[in-house]
């Protein structure tokens, strides 16, 4: 009898050991990351207390020791000894992690006369320094960026080896490593400085938008506003997730958000698990361009080109609201297909109720526009106090200690997030360091130029598969910083307009996450819908369509970022809004009324023209032809139904 039982007995303690132990990695983390909220607030109000280099390492040092105490596990076993194995890699993790930052605050100002070389233990830094930022970028996004850094840094120590243009000096494992620690363009140079200055703000922005009640306001808001129309609860998921994915800056930190909500919601009006998954999965992607926010990509696009935030809010305007009209006609052409009407009235919010308990959401907002366009403040500084009138007003609405936890929660919340876009920075630090010493950037433009030769169409073929190759599994930010070091230099010597290209980055950048195999927001969607992972990833690749071809017509017609006179920008605005409901009709065999192959095929070609300027005038006459036969049909078809109904 007793040997029987203590096994089990011994099983059930281990249980308790590693549920006591987890809880006691989220508090103690819980407090690290509200701690590094407060440093990042206060390096923004005293930004001279800290060398600019200590400051990154800071930030990253914080980053690093979050990544170990929440993704720190080696072993998925809940014995003792997984257990210790596991508590003692988080200690090494952490402990390398503070002496990293130890050495780079000691030796700040000395790397900036001798950057790198002067003693050994540069040298064991440097190699532990990057030992720490590829595993802790392994184990928030996996092996897709650490694949990419270990080539790159193969790349520098093999160039040698290389003929043609691609070849350079190389170097030793210690050389390189010693380079992208302690030069200004490796790791600690310009992409980590961003996200320890403005895109942590604007994630701490989101952390307290989430915890002060934000997200379910502005689904409530969207229900209220179009739930009742045909397909509500599909366009519903599409202004919520567009509302709230332009703050979060991620893609599947939104599906699992709004769509806990909105998927259910979908599935219950009559949509296909699928369908409504990659709604959502569509939605979430397509928030991050969409102004004023834009996930703050916005301001990085803005560091990057050397531009006022105000030109990239302007340029990304119509083409995100060219997106979001497209997924919205393809939900609604969907639902009349289908015959799934809209959520009854009854069971939805009052427009007047929801603005009554929400309003105040719409402050941070508006303070946040008019002190980026109109005082024309710095992006960082503007977000600090968009961020401190959202905590005066929910502090004036609801004064309570319930208040004081939220907007501590925020804190930490903000810093949690943080965490996936700090160290793939760092870690895209080793792919600028590498093509900025070794002069890849140009070479490597040379020979895509040579492939595409004199035509633009080419080009940009190459580039579109190119960023989705690069984007694959990388965050936004990342994904984007990358193409534009590599791939925005390319489209510029090509001819094509600085602000096209970088905005054409940004957008394939942020399609890889909905364009198989890898399409990471649509199978997150999939796990909500219970619907097949893979035929998600094929539906939202078709709902995205328009994300695919908005980016050649902005190229060929910069009218719609805004560029040039009044009548090119006119006609490039009303082409682009017939484009994409063009498409939405193709994709959804459906355009105000079931249509045979002769129509879409008819459409199609409208689509494809519309996209140059050449001919868009043609494409906008057949739009209009098709549109009004296809109206006139429909309403023929319903009133010889009513009178053979009544006769």
């Amino acid at each position: 009898m007793t040997t029987g039982v203590r096994p089990q007995t011994t099983a059930i303690e281990d249980r308790c050991l590693f549920l006591e132990g987890l809880m006691l990695k989220q508090k103690i983390a819980t407090v690290i990351a509200i701690c590094w909220s407060l440093f990042q607030l206060f390096a923004v109000f005293y930004p001279s207390v800290f060398h600019i280099t200590a400051h990154r390492a800071i930030h990253l040092c914080f980053a690093l020791v979050l990544c170990a105490l929440l993704f720190g596990d080696l072993l998925r076993s809940q014995t003792r000894l997984a257990k210790w194995m596991n508590g003692a890699f988080i200690l090494a993790f952490i402990a390398g992690s503070l002496a990293l930052t130890y050495h780079m605050l000691s030796n700040a100002e000395r790397f900036e006369v001798r950057p790198y070389g002067m003693t050994t233990m540069d040298s064991v830094i440097s190699v532990l320094g990057l030992i720490l930022i590829l595993e802790g970028t392994r184990r928030i996004i996996g092996w897709s960026l650490v694949l990419v850094a270990a080539f790159f840094i193969l790349y520098g120590m093999y160039g040698d080896l290389i003929p043609g243009a691609l070849g350079h000096g190389g170097g030793t494992f210690l050389d390189v490593s010693e380079r992208l620690f302690y030069s200004a363009d490796g790791v600690y140079g310009q992409i980590l400085g961003i996200s320890a200055t403005i895109i942590f703000i604007y994630l701490l922005f989101g952390g307290f938008l989430l915890t002060l009640g934000g997200g379910e306001f502005f689904t409530d808001l969207s229900s209220a506003l179009v739930g009742s129309t045909r397909g509500g609860a599909a366009k519903v998921a599409v202004l919520a997730s567009a509302f709230f994915g332009s703050i979060s800056g991620s893609a599947i930190s939104n599906v699992v958000t709004t769509g806990t909500v909105t998927i259910p919601m979908m599935k219950r009006l009559g949509f296909k698990p699928e369908f409504a998954g990659a709604v959502e999965a569509v939605a979430s992607s397509g928030g991050q361009i969409l102004p004023p926010v834009m996930g703050a990509t916005a301001f990085v696009l803005a560091n990057m080109m050397g531009v006022s935030y105000m030109e990239v809010l302007v340029a990304a305007a119509v083409p995100a609201i060219l997106y979001f009209v497209s997924l919205l006609f393809m939900v609604d052409f969907e639902a009349a297909k289908t015959g799934i009407k809209g959520i009854d009235k009854k069971d939805l919010p009052d427009v007047r109720d929801v603005m009554r308990r929400g309003w105040h959401f719409f402050v941070p907002f508006i303070v946040l526009i008019y002190l980026l366009l109109f005082i024309r403040w710095e992006a960082q500084k503007a977000g600090i106090y968009a961020i401190g009138s959202m905590v005066v007003m929910e502090l004036i609405r609801r004064p309570s200690l319930e208040t004081i936890k939220k907007l501590v929660e925020g804190l930490a919340v903000g810093a949690r997030t943080a965490i996936s876009v700090a160290i793939p920075c760092a870690t895209i630090g080793i792919v600028v360091g590498i093509v900025l010493s070794t002069g890849l950037g140009l070479s490597f433009t040379t020979i895509v130029r040579s492939f595409a030769g004199d035509s633009t169409l080419s080009l940009l073929l190459i580039m579109m598969v190119g960023s989705l190759v690069i984007g694959m599994g990388v965050p936004t930010t990342a994904a984007y910083v990358m193409l534009a070091v590599l791939m925005v230099p390319v489209l510029i010597d090509g001819g094509v307009v600085p602000m096209a290209a970088h905005m054409f980055a940004l957008y394939f950048g942020i399609l890889s996450v909905v364009t198989p195999p890898v399409a990471l927001a649509a199978y997150a969607a999939a796990s909500i819908s219970k619907g097949n992972p893979t035929v998600t990833g094929f539906i939202a690749f078709r709902l995205a369509l328009a994300g695919f071809i908005i980016p050649f017509m902005f190229v060929y017609q910069p009218g719609l970022l805004m560029i040039g006179s009044t009548q090119e920008i006119l006609l490039a605005v009303c082409s682009g809004f017939a484009g994409v409901i063009c498409l939405g009709g193709v994709m959804q065999n459906y355009f105000f009324g079931r249509i045979h192959w002769g129509v879409r095929g008819i459409l199609a070609i409208a689509c494809i023209v519309l996209v140059t300027p050449e001919y868009d005038l043609v494409g906008f006459v057949l739009f209009v032809a098709v549109a009004i036969l296809q109206i006139v049909k429909h309403r023929s078809a319903r009133a010889t139904e009513k009178l053979m109904a009544q006769g």
